[in-house]
């Protein structure tokens, strides 16, 4: 990835821009810390910042598995991509450079910004698409859209592209096109792509082979590739399930135990269902239980 030709052929692929509207020249950054207040005070990275000279901004994420929030996650991570692209088209040449009239006319205008998610997961409904596009629509809009009238974007200069990399193995069995190439290469490895003349593809599948690669660089992106926010949320979840089972499975027995004190004394089942808030008919099984036990 750490290369323009290769980002800027590889966005032109992911967004389907044709000649007219696509990317000429970028500039591209790793590892980009979210330099706004994040709860905590805990900084987060996005994985690649990329900003055009047509002042268009890009943020490509690439994530191995799902997580608590996931989706607030795109959301967060976008929220800040909308800031920071606003606030470096209004220090830009083209911004400064336009009369004050103009830039009053412009104060609230907004750059074009993309998120793109290479999601190592099911994240998409359908098993049928691996790419779809996200954006805020009409209610009302999708609700009368039909075969003839078609929603679109209220507002077109922030969305998401959302790739389900899963479904993509499953359905690109063979490579058609430079999308299926770049995301065949990103998501299966220099291995299972065929070589290539073309200089830009020929030149990402030597960076990417690992036997071509310094231990120390190796080593530098193992850590980059650890998502501790991720892994804490994904160990939190599961260690905050294990404690909600217990304390369940705790109410569970100490409900059957007043069940059965209640069943002893001749309560009514209608009273014990009420108190140990046990179904009746979990009651009625406590009930016959006790009346086959009494029989041994």
């Amino acid at each position: 990835m750490d290369d323009k030709d290769t980002i800027r052929d590889m966005l032109n692929c992911l967004l389907g821009l044709d000649h007219d509207h696509e990317i000429i020249d970028l500039d591209y950054e790793f590892e980009k810390p979210i330099d706004v207040f994040m709860p905590e005070d805990d900084s987060a990275r996005l994985d690649v910042w990329v900003t055009t000279k047509d002042h268009r901004y890009f943020n490509i994420e690439m994530q191995n598995r799902s997580h608590p929030f996931f989706l607030d996650r795109l959301q967060l991570y976008n929220s800040y991509q909308t800031l920071r692209g606003k606030y470096e088209y209004n220090r830009s040449t083209y911004f400064k450079l336009m009369d004050e009239k103009e830039r009053k006319v412009h104060f609230y205008e907004l750059p074009e910004t993309v998120s793109i998610w290479l999601c190592n997961f099911q994240i998409l409904k359908s098993k049928d698409i691996f790419k779809d596009t996200w954006a805020v629509y009409s209610e009302d809009e999708v609700h009368h859209s039909d075969s003839t009238h078609r929603a679109l974007p209220i507002f077109s200069k922030n969305r998401y592209i959302v790739i389900d990399l899963p479904n993509f193995k499953r359905i690109r069995k063979s490579i058609s096109s430079r999308e299926d190439y770049w995301l065949k290469l990103l998501s299966q490895g220099p291995l299972e792509v065929p070589e290539s003349k073309d200089p830009i593809f020929r030149d990402a599948l030597n960076r990417l082979r690992v036997s071509r690669i310094s231990p120390e660089l190796l080593k530098a992106l193992e850590e980059h590739m650890f998502d501790k926010h991720a892994d804490e949320a994904i160990e939190a979840e599961i260690w905050l399930k294990g404690r909600e089972q217990g304390l369940e499975q705790g109410r569970d027995n100490r409900n059957v135990e007043m069940a059965l004190d209640m069943l002893a004394d001749d309560e009514p089942v209608e009273k014990i269902v009420k108190y140990s808030r046990l179904s009746e008919d979990k009651v009625l099984e406590l009930k016959q239980s006790l009346a086959k036990n009494a029989l041994k």
